[in-house]
């Protein structure tokens, strides 16, 4: 499971840059760009594994899809890429040529696999309150 690896290498990452840093870890946000073949359940189940034990064994991770978009040095066009979506597929492909003249492309976004935040709550905040999921509740008190 490709997913296990990426999560062991982000769990073993953030830990690292989250010493010295007091508080809970409420929340880890991960931005995956949509050309990533990476399953958003086995991320989450290989990331509820493996912070077991450490300071995320709290943290939810949050996964946010980057959709895929494409520049034409042909016609020039800079945007979203279309897609391929066909009924049997279940699932919608990107297609990596300019929707506009069929020529070749350039991927500008979509192949990310980042953090883009971490939430840690101050060590005097008690760890039974639920936490809200985007807008407030606790404050970011560092980022990883």
């Amino acid at each position: 499971m490709h997913e296990y690896s990426v999560v062991s290498e982000l769990v073993s990452s953030l830990l690292g840059n989250l010493e010295g840093i007091d508080g809970r870890i409420v929340s880890v946000r991960l931005k995956k760009g949509e050309l990533r073949i990476l399953s958003d359940v086995a991320l989450e189940h290989a990331f509820e594994i493996l912070r077991s034990g450490t300071r995320l064994e709290e943290a939810r991770l949050q996964i946010e899809t980057v959709p895929a978009s494409v520049r034409c040095e042909g016609c020039g066009f800079s945007g979203p890429a279309a897609h391929l979506d066909e009924e049997g597929l279940h699932v919608s492909i990107p297609i990596l040529a300019c929707p506009h003249c069929g020529g070749e492309v350039a991927v500008t976004s979509g192949r990310e696999l980042l953090v883009d935040s971490v939430r840690v709550a101050s060590p005097e905040e008690p760890s039974e309150l639920g936490w809200p999921d985007e807008e407030g509740g606790c404050r970011p008190s560092g980022d990883a």
